[in-house]
């Protein structure tokens, strides 16, 4: 085939499919119920969650191929003239202004923003353009008589609970918990209220009642068996401590003796018993603290051993540094006299090749 005939055929060619692209389709009409029309507004932005997850991301990306040495584009930038360090001080930047976003939104700042938007808030898949015509979301305003409201019914209810006079340290430790505090109460209130229960406090109260009776009664009764003489005394106690007696006088001699000797403790304790409680409760915090006081003592025995070590391992560095150093001197000395040496070996020897070379011209 000629270059003539080719071209004619491409020519050709180019007539027919320029005529097929100027060809008119057939378009169907939009269809009534189709949801989308050619007068529909623009579709809006992405949310703001979106773009917070899309920042995030991005962010953990740039993260990851800045802490990877041998990434080529740290690289490229550094070979650029960027300095990394800017950029990781940038990239700490944006990190600590997400941070601060996140902490609004978490704790009691979303607790609040909860109350404040209770029952405005819809929910979180709608799009915003589709509650407006115009596809304006609508700025919600803060009342700041509702915010004072909110925190004067959480100071209710921290002095209701008790945490409001409580102070933030361990020698003063919170109060109980309220909830294991009331079913504490209920519980006890049942077993109160049970009249078995009652009949048999009672009976043991009654019990109680008559033993303190006859132990002041016992108390306060003479002794019978006391003599005037001293000796006569002696010899009564060492009789009764010798020799048994069937009658059993010095069995009741014994819970008289104890109850004697409880009476007068019993009257100390009694005023501080309303004080136990507490001593408990600082005796549990101060075991607290001598544990952790322990635990410091031992951390900083570690510590100082550490320290000791590093400060051999220093002193070990020192004198091999030291010993560098004058081996470097001594070396320093050794090539000085050798370069010397060696100067001087080549100017002898150029001035033997001068006289050499002096010779031959004189010949």
């Amino acid at each position: 085939m000629s270059a003539v005939e080719a071209s004619k055929k491409f020519k050709r060619a180019e007539r027919r499919s320029e005529r097929h692209r100027a060809r008119t389709r057939y378009a169907y009409p939009p269809s009534p119920t189709s949801s989308d029309s050619p007068e529909s507004p623009i579709r809006g932005p992405p949310p703001l969650s979106y773009r917070l997850q899309t920042l995030q991301a991005e962010l953990s990306a740039l993260e990851r191929d800045l802490s990877d040495p041998t990434n080529p584009l740290l690289a490229n930038e550094q070979d650029s003239g960027i300095d990394p360090g800017e950029l990781l001080r940038g990239l700490v930047d944006v990190r600590g202004r997400l941070e601060k976003i996140n902490d609004t939104k978490t704790g009691r700042g979303k607790l609040v923003n909860v109350v404040i938007d209770g029952g405005r808030a819809g929910p979180p898949d709608a799009n915003p353009t589709e509650s407006t015509p115009a596809g304006k979301k609508a700025e919600r305003q803060v009342d700041p008589q509702d915010l004072a409201e909110l925190d004067e019914r959480v100071g209710e209810l921290e002095s209701v609970i008790g945490s409001s006079t409580a102070s933030l340290d361990e020698l003063s430790p919170l109060p109980p918990p309220l909830l294991p505090l009331l079913t504490r109460l209920n519980t006890q209130m049942t077993i109160l209220t049970q009249p078995r229960h009652i009949d048999a406090i009672s009976r043991r109260l009654k019990l109680l009642l008559s033993d303190l009776e006859r132990a002041h009664q016992q108390q306060q009764q003479p002794q019978p068996h006391v003599q005037a003489g001293g000796t006569q005394r002696k010899q009564s106690v060492g009789q009764s401590t010798a020799t048994p007696t069937s009658t059993g006088i010095s069995h009741p001699a014994t819970p008289q003796a104890l109850a004697e000797q409880l009476a007068p403790l019993v009257t100390r304790l009694a005023p501080s018993l309303p004080h136990i409680p507490h001593l408990l409760n600082r005796l549990r915090t101060l075991s607290a603290l001598h544990t952790s006081a322990a635990e410091l003592d031992g951390t900083l025995d570690a510590m100082e051993k550490e320290q000791k070590a590093t400060r051999s391992n220093l002193t070990e560095l020192s004198t091999a540094i030291e010993n560098v150093e004058k081996s470097l001197e001594d070396n320093r000395g050794v090539v000085k006299g050798n370069v010397e040496s060696l100067e001087g070996r080549v100017e002898e020897l150029m001035n033997r090749i001068n006289g050499l070379k002096g010779e031959d011209r004189d010949r």
